[in-house]
């Protein structure tokens, strides 16, 4: 009779070559060419599954938009059948109140350069990212959907290619530093753009830096690495092209931090290729040329996109606010500070819990931190390195945008020259982005250096990342105790989180580097799933609610009518998305027709002179303009001022407006929102 040892022993040896054949069947699929780059299975894997999972979304016309948002005013019934997911986040209002409504206000116009909402028009090509017929859209691919698809399809282009483009950014970059870690590279991509960074400010502003810094530091290792000029080519040429849609958006903040990373890190690889031995300078600088090209013709592009509507840049450049603002070294404080480290209580934020933190879930949004907690296997690299008389330049550059991020964070009085690193372009909550492009940039050098010498870093310097995971956490959640804080009633996930971090950074640290990823992508799970919601096309106020369908028709028979929006931010918003000519929404720019028209003497020009949306309230007499927020414009309007019975033709209202000037048309209810509609009479 066989013995229960002796069974057991060839199951196990049957497992174990089963094991064996697999490892050496994915060490044989994942090997890389002979360049050291990944071929071609490893390098195109993940990006066609994340496409051929995006085709599918946008045929489905399924986004993540907020819009949403409106059912809670006109829906009927519990649930939206709309929402497949989640629910919609009314702080998002940058997403589906102002740049969902001026697209649908393109929409309706037909897609012009100069959108007339406003008196006197708007540039199209410069405010918030629009679908236009004009050259640029070119390089905006991501509204270039609203052109040719139906609105659901053209809103899950927008929602999905900038991240597409980010994860797949990331992705190669990783898996070029990492060739034979497929696995790790997606999941550290997707844990990226799960970053409470990316998902609370979800706009192609926010994402398209990502996109662009992990494609030039890819361009600048295929141009070393490469045996071939086709691979240097593309990847020089996208970084171009990316460059331009990046400058299109105008949003420099989240440029920054990117252009930092990209600018340091690239560097370090550059040194490095120039201090390997028998490797010629001039052949490394040749190799860089299909880069250079590219960023002179991204520069010309720009260039003349700039020259070609001068006039507007002037004005952006010229508002109260932002205009050229700057920000001062050293600002942060402790309770920022705090509020850096906060990236394992972030699931509070989905609850609204932000208090101890910041004023909203979206400038309360921080990273997870993991370049810092890396930090401790980064110096056993490096010393490493210096005990073999080496220097490791991609590790110290990354080290030393560390310190100079931090130094700009907490270190006071070297403004002039943040000012020529161009940091002080951002602010201490833009700047955050960097963090996270900086942790995919070190899980993958440290993988890389540890796979290169088959060595793990010794448990002491190792278990020095997970302390200060539980240190930075413990920090945090002092000052939120201290601060009777919310945060920490409102979800108990950060425990896990920081389980999760601590764990997760240890195996990375031993070369366990698949499953620390894996637990890295996990806590980015809890703290940025779910943020935004899944949801099936646009709610659209123009079709989908009574009061829309009516400004819509008087809008078609009076198309030259003027239009004032009182109260929240339903008129507003509606106004927008019927087409209609009103002096309500959000302005990059003050239009010089419609502000004399409603200052002509030039008296509140330190109120309108700025990037804000403009709202209108009941009051009495001439405009008169107040600034409850630096962003937010408050104007009064009376039927019998001379700027009304001069200009406006109808108003529409959320709340009943006595005014002797303004004649009841329409009542609408619907849901829980009553809106009413008037024409102002001539006296």
């Amino acid at each position: 009779m066989t013995s229960p040892t002796a069974v057991r022993r060839r199951s196990d040896n049957r497992l174990t070559a089963a094991w064996v054949r697999a490892e050496n069947a994915w060490q044989r699929a994942v090997a890389p060419r002979p360049s050291g780059l990944p071929n071609l299975l490893v390098l195109v894997g993940f990006p066609v599954v994340a496409l051929l999972v995006v085709v599918v979304l946008v045929a489905l016309g399924i986004s993540g938009n907020s819009s949403g948002v409106y059912w809670q005013s006109f829906g009927s019934g519990s649930a939206d059948p709309d929402l497949l997911a989640g629910r919609p986040q009314g702080i998002r209002s940058d997403e589906w109140l102002v740049q969902s409504s001026w697209i649908l206000s393109q929409i309706r116009e037909g897609f012009p350069v100069v959108n007339q909402s406003f008196p006197g028009g708007m540039d199209a090509t410069i405010q918030n990212d629009l679908p236009t017929w004009d050259w640029s859209s070119v390089f905006r691919p991501h509204v270039v959907g609203f052109l040719f698809l139906p609105l659901d399809q053209g809103m899950a282009v927008r929602w999905w290619l900038p991240v597409l483009a980010a994860l797949v950014a990331a992705y190669v970059f990783a898996v070029t530093v990492m060739p034979r870690r497929p696995a790790t590279a997606g999941a550290l991509a997707v844990a990226l753009c799960l970053s409470p960074m990316i998902q609370w400010w979800f706009l192609p502003t926010t994402i398209w830096p990502v996109a662009w810094a992990f494609t030039g530091l890819t361009a600048v290792l295929w141009a070393f690495r490469s045996t071939r000029r086709w691979p240097a080519i593309v990847a020089a040429a996208a970084t171009g092209y990316l460059t331009v849609t990046m400058v299109m958006s105008i949003y420099v903040p989240y440029m920054v931090p990117a252009a930092v990373v990209l600018v340091a890190v690239a560097v370090g690889f550059l040194v490095e290729r120039l201090r390997t031995p028998g490797v010629p300078w001039r052949r490394t600088l040749l190799r860089l040329v299909p880069l250079a090209v590219a960023a002179v013709g991204a520069v010309a592009v720009i260039g003349i996109w700039a020259l070609t509507r001068l006039d507007t840049i002037k004005a952006v450049l010229g508002t109260v606010y932002p205009g050229q603002r700057l920000e001062l070294t050293g600002a942060t404080s402790v309770e920022a500070l705090g509020a850096l480290f906060s990236g394992p209580f972030q699931r509070s934020l989905q609850y609204g819990a932000v208090g101890g933190i910041s004023v909203n879930q979206s400038e309360a949004a921080a990273p997870l931190m993991i370049v810092v907690f890396l930090v401790p296997a980064l110096l056993w690299i490096l010393v490493s390195a210096a005990r073999r008389r080496r220097v490791d330049w991609p590790v110290l550059a990354t080290g030393a945008v560390l310190v100079v991020l931090f130094a700009f964070l907490l270190v006071p009085h070297w403004d002039a020259l943040a000012h020529l690193l161009l940091l002080d372009r951002s602010t201490d909550a833009r700047l955050r982005l960097a963090f996270d492009l900086l942790g995919l940039v070190a899980v993958a050098l440290v993988a890389a250096r540890l796979d290169e010498g088959r060595v793990r870093v010794p448990w002491g310097p190792a278990s020095y990342g997970p302390v200060l995971v539980l240190v930075t956490a413990g920090f945090v959640y002092i000052g939120l105790r201290i601060g009777q804080s919310n945060v920490l009633g409102a979800s108990h996930a950060w425990r896990i989180v920081v389980v999760l971090l601590a764990v997760g950074v240890l195996l990375v640290a031993r070369r366990w580097i698949a499953p620390g990823a894996v637990l890295l992508l996990a806590a980015a799970v809890v703290v940025g799933g779910g943020v935004n919601p899944l949801y099936r096309g646009v709610f659209d106020l123009a079709t989908q609610t009574t009061a829309g369908r009516a400004v819509t028709k008087i809008v078609d028979r009076e198309p030259d009518a003027h239009w004032v929006g009182i109260g929240g931010y339903v008129p507003t918003a509606m106004l927008l998305e019927t087409g209609a000519h009103s002096y309500n929404g959000v302005q990059t720019y003050p239009p010089e027709e419609m502000w004399h028209e409603i200052d002509p003497s030039g008296r509140y020009e330190q109120i309108w002179n700025r990037l804000a949306n403009v709202n209108w309230v009941d009051g009495d007499g001439d405009p008169k303009l107040a600034l409850p927020v630096r962003d937010q414009i408050q104007v009064s309007f009376d039927g019998c001022s001379t700027f009304a019975q001069e200009n406006v033709q109808y108003v529409l209202a959320d709340q009943r407006v006595t005014d002797q000037c303004l004649t009841p048309v329409r009542e609408v209810t619907q849901g829980a929102e009553s809106l009413w509609i008037y024409r102002v009479e001539r006296r």
